[in-house]
């Protein structure tokens, strides 16, 4: 036998022996060896609903609808009457959850002021003044901050005061990066997006939630 060959198969030996030394100790420590351990792109996260976001429904509901939304999205506003209709019609069995994905130049100026009418309880009615007068304040490259104060604090029931206080809440941008977060991990890509009972729906369609909603309380 030549002495490469020798060479060439002594080398070979070598490896094999390397190879199932590594493997060996991969069944030790209880690694499969053919496995990557990876995080995956978007982890699993339940039903995405937060001890921070505004909620209205019962807790212990079958259906649970997630709605990641932008004040200043045209598209948000114009299915909000639509989702204030299922919201009284589901009204005592889904519970609905608001969470905030903003795109828009005054986006976190309507968040903040959503955040200060929360507090006292005027959230919804807070979501819909701005809705309805989004062509005011709206789709604007300048700060339109004193024009949404100015909407929200006309609320009636809404104390000014503190109003103005909880508008300049450092929580409110925690929120927000909490909802961007877990928004874009769970794969929200734009707004409105819904999820029912942890699951996206795949297109805009108020028949696909009507839809999945029915079949969650039929389960």
């Amino acid at each position: 036998m030549k002495k490469e060959v020798k060479y060439l198969l002594g080398t070979l030996l070598v490896v094999i022996a390397a190879s199932f030394a590594v493997y060996q100790f991969a069944l030790k420590q209880n690694i499969n060896p053919q496995v990557r351990m990876e995080t995956p792109a978007f982890p699993l996260i339940t039903n995405l609903v937060t001890n921070h976001s505004f909620s209205y429904g019962p807790v212990d509901a079958k259906v649970t609808v997630v709605e990641f939304f932008d004040p200043e999205c045209e598209s948000c506003s114009a299915v909000a009457p639509q989702i204030k209709k299922e919201m009284k019609f589901y009204e005592g069995k889904v519970r609905w959850v608001f969470r905030y994905m903003p795109y828009h130049h005054n986006s976190r100026n309507a968040v903040a002021a959503l955040e200060a009418a929360r507090k006292q309880n005027l959230f919804l009615e807070a979501m819909t003044l701005l809705f309805e007068t989004q062509h005011q304040w709206g789709e604007k490259q300048v700060s339109t901050k004193d024009e949404i104060v100015k909407i929200v604090t006309s609320l009636n029931g809404l104390n000014k005061v503190q109003f103005m206080k909880d508008l300049e809440d450092p929580a409110t941008d925690e929120i927000l990066l909490k909802d961007q977060t877990e928004g874009k991990q769970a794969g929200v890509k734009g707004t409105p997006s819904f999820f029912v009972n942890g699951v996206m729906l795949e297109r805009l369609s108020l028949d696909d939630l009507i839809s999945k909603i029915n079949t969650g309380l039929a389960e």
